[in-house]
């Protein structure tokens, strides 16, 4: 074993990474696999998770990859997704949950369906699959469970993401009790707010005018002045997974490019 190796400790674990098909977690799951680790991937986009598998697989022919093409959205699938996975690689020690939906729909237009289909995707589905891997975890006396939040729920985010805000918000108060209750296991818990991405969750429908004001907005405020690239943050979700975060649980990380600077 290099020093690498020893240093991050994930060489041979499994990281089972939510949301697999693009953005932060195809990124995530090329990081994790670059440094040892088998990757079982996870999205409802069946093309999109093969391209991510043939990416993870070019620059890593020696990892272990599987696909698990599900929808989130219900208890039962989370709770099938485990067992699924524990039964392919018989361990789960690494989670990374990035999966999200955000539409822009102001307070007064929310409906029942556009709040169910937020919370259960953005919340219920972290809780119950993090729940899932944690019992797995314990078993092994080591976990990082890493699930992904958004400046929205540090400070409510714009009007139009109010159930997102409100759904990242629950995620930090259920990441900090999960950190609670399995620390004494080896298992940490940690939430992670990314910088913003030029992706299909961005720009979420809005008219191209719009898109290209806020886009223009964010780089005038931006605390670097660019756009931040995928395995910038990938390199915080690589440090969360391993034993360099040792110490580390029921915390809030920030790689948002300093987001917080220009007041979100």
């Amino acid at each position: 074993m290099n020093s690498v190796d020893q240093l991050l400790g994930i060489k041979g674990r499994l990281a089972m990474i939510v949301g697999a098909a693009g953005g932060y977690g195809r990124q995530c799951a090329l990081t994790l696999a670059q440094y040892g680790a088998n990757v079982a991937l996870i999205d409802r986009n069946q093309d999109e998770l093969e391209k991510t598998q043939a990416m993870v697989l070019a620059g890593n022919p020696e990892v272990i990859t599987a696909i698990f093409n599900t929808d989130i959205s219900t208890v039962d699938n989370c709770d099938q997704l485990i067992k699924d996975v524990f039964q392919k690689f018989n361990r789960i020690d690494i989670l990374v949950h990035t999966a999200a939906v955000l539409q822009n729909i102001l307070p007064d237009d929310v409906d029942e369906d556009h709040w169910n289909t937020t919370l259960n995707v953005n919340l219920r589905s972290q809780f119950f699959i993090s729940r899932g891997a944690a019992k797995v975890m314990r078993e092994g006396k080591w976990g990082r469970i890493t699930n992904f939040i958004s400046t929205a729920g540090l400070s409510g985010g714009l009007p139009g993401s109010i159930v997102y805000g409100i759904s990242k918000s629950g995620a930090i108060a259920m990441t900090k009790n999960l950190a609670r209750a399995n620390g004494r296991d080896g298992v940490l818990v940690n939430a992670l707010s990314p910088a913003t991405l030029d992706t299909p969750l961005f720009r979420r429908g809005m008219k191209d005018d719009v898109l290209a004001d806020l886009m223009k907005e964010h780089l005038r405020i931006n605390a670097y002045g660019r756009w931040t690239r995928p395995e910038e943050v990938a390199a915080a979700v690589l440090f969360l997974s391993s034993e360099m975060s040792s110490t580390v649980t029921g915390h809030v990380l920030r790689a948002d490019s300093g987001a917080e600077l220009a007041g979100f």
